[in-house]
């Protein structure tokens, strides 16, 4: 793509009643997360042992995670900067070791790793270059033990029953500071110890306290009056009591209305990570769907809220020649989209799952996609994929022209460095099925001038 002329991507433009979204690496602090390969194992959708064998039954690291104090994320900041295995070549070892992949199918971490830093690490660029990312949250995990933490104050996977504020304070007392503890559900359907959170400045070199607002998903605190126990062995350690003070995450279906999101097919293509085409062939020069998000008014939003409900393929075979023409994958290597759809399904959809269920919430995206006609609202307006450039303005116009409310434009940057037109956001009430003006739309940044490109 030929370039028309740097734009500037240095200044926040908060124009008339719209707010734009694009990559930012600025960040308050990380949180560090260690998960116990038991919960993660026992669940109705169970594991996969990597390739390389069964884990030690040990924390393993989940990640190291930007975040912003008033209990927002970064993420998938820098598409430019995909993951290079032989940036950390001389780390596979000791990640192998202590940063395991547990999910299916059974692999060697290297898709793990690369979801880790595209989604996480390169959020954190300013401070971390990629080796340094993946070196420090090694680090991170030998400064904080999470299991002899436990085990020097008496609690084990044994099957005894143990408070959660025994827990919270035996990490304390091991670490320092205080950590979140996030619970999932085993198989017979009890609470049971997932993660642990840990706060680390930004370095990524020391913990420290948590910022009181940061921690804003809204998972449901539960109140239980039974005493909890500790199964033995491998398996979990379950049913955590909450009490008093605790900041203790659950699985919550509550949220307060829907981003949906459309994309546009050049600007995912035209960035040095490239593009792959669906097996169906080249999509059409259409926005496409992302997916259809349960948020927060805050700004904050829940994911993958039930690992008990899988995608099902079967419950929207109808709907599949729709999707492939309305919700393609571009992402490499080259897919069918039951990949893509599976992922926004378990980590959006089954937050919706108190209004939506699986069929439900793939039709009403696609009667979403059938309302907003977001190419159309923007040929009407002069605004064409013809690699020219034009106001954020004059684009946010348009789409409040054609669709009666004012949408979120999120920019990337194509080969050249030049900030183009990449996601457009409307939000929608908690049916799925009217568009409404957005409580609240994720901070951004973008130049001026965007360019529309070909595809």
């Amino acid at each position: 793509m030929e370039s028309k002329g740097s734009i500037s991507i240095k200044l926040l433009l908060l124009l008339h009643f719209f707010s734009v979204l694009c990559a930012a690496q600025d960040f308050d602090f990380f949180y560090f997360v260690q998960q116990w390969p038991g919960s993660y194992c026992d669940t109705q959708k169970s594991c996969c042992y990597p390739t390389t064998g069964k884990p030690a039954a040990d924390f393993g690291i989940h990640g190291l995670w930007p975040n912003y104090n008033d209990g927002s994320y970064p993420s998938n900041c820098d598409p430019n900067n995909p993951f290079d295995q032989s940036q950390i070549s001389d780390l596979t070892s000791s990640l192998q070791s202590n940063w395991p992949t547990l999910a299916c199918p059974s692999s060697n971490g290297i898709e793990f790793w690369t979801h880790e830093w595209d989604k996480h690490g390169t959020c954190s660029e300013s401070v971390l270059k990629q080796h340094d990312y993946f070196e420090a949250a090694l680090s991170l995990g030998q400064k904080a033990n999470i299991l002899q933490a436990l085990t020097t104050a008496g609690i084990e996977p044994n099957g005894q029953s143990y408070s959660l504020s025994s827990i919270k304070g035996a990490i304390k007392d091991g670490i320092g500071y205080t950590p979140y503890i996030e619970c999932n559900v085993d198989t017979s359907g009890n609470s049971q110890l997932y993660q642990v959170y840990l706060c680390v400045n930004t370095s990524a070199s020391d913990f420290i306290e948590c910022p009181c607002q940061s921690f804003i998903l809204r998972y449901r605190d539960i109140e239980r009056k039974e005493t909890p126990k500790m199964k033995p062995n491998f398996s979990f350690l379950s049913k955590l009591l909450i009490l008093q003070y605790l900041s203790v995450l659950c699985l919550s279906q509550e949220f307060d209305f829907f981003y949906f999101v459309q994309q546009w097919p050049g600007a995912y293509c035209d960035t040095k990570q490239s593009c792959c085409y669906p097996k169906t062939g080249k999509p059409a020069a259409d926005f496409g769907i992302h997916g259809l998000w349960p948020n927060y008014n805050d700004g904050s939003w829940p994911s993958n809220c039930d690992p008990d409900s899988v995608f099902d393929k079967s419950q929207i075979s109808d709907l599949i020649s729709s999707m492939e023409k309305s919700w393609p994958s571009l992402s490499c290597p080259s897919s069918n989209g039951l990949r893509f759809w599976s992922h926004e399904w378990e980590k959006h959809g089954t937050c919706a799952e108190s209004e939506l269920d699986q069929r439900e919430y793939f039709e009403a995206t696609l009667k979403l996609k059938q309302k907003v006609n977001l190419l159309r609202t923007l040929k009407n307006a002069g605004i064409e994929p013809d690699d020219g450039f034009y106001t954020l303005e004059s684009i946010s116009d348009a789409i409040k022209e054609g669709t009666g409310f004012a949408p979120g434009i999120e920019c990337n940057r194509d080969s050249a460095g030049n900030s183009q037109l990449y996601q457009v956001y409307v939000c929608v009430d908690t049916s799925g099925s009217s568009l409404i003006e957005c409580p609240v739309l994720p901070r951004s940044k973008c130049g001026s001038q965007v360019q529309f490109p070909k595809f």
